[in-house]
């Protein structure tokens, strides 16, 4: 994943403030503890180089954490990408076979429900 750049990420920072968009990429180096993960946000562990997961809150309401493989060796896998102003997609959709059974895409860090 690319880095930011200073624009770009104030630019990213002040629309995403705006609900431009609903979900941004923020890169941690450790799994996160399950009450710390905030609304909006696709915890990507690893680093810039090299990424192993992803993390986000269901975006229905249910609250449920999503655990999303990014690792190409791994079946099923994700990627995830961030653009210039931090914006989040990730391919393919998501589709939870438990709980609220959400089906969904997020493109551009914007969630589209199928």
């Amino acid at each position: 994943m690319k880095q930011l750049t200073f624009f770009g990420n104030l630019l990213g920072n002040l629309l995403w403030k705006m609900k431009y968009f609903r979900y941004k990429i923020k890169v941690i180096p450790d799994n996160p503890a399950p009450g710390t993960l905030g609304r909006n946000i696709v915890y990507v562990v690893g680093s810039n180089k090299f990424v192993k997961w992803a993390y986000l809150k269901c975006p229905c309401g249910c609250e449920e954490i999503i655990m999303l493989p990014l690792s190409k060796v791994q079946r099923p896998s994700w990627s995830v990408k961030r653009d210039f102003i931090g914006r989040a997609t990730i391919m393919p959709s998501i589709f939870k076979l438990d709980g609220c059974k959400s089906h969904f895409w997020i493109k551009k860090g914007k969630v589209e429900w199928t």
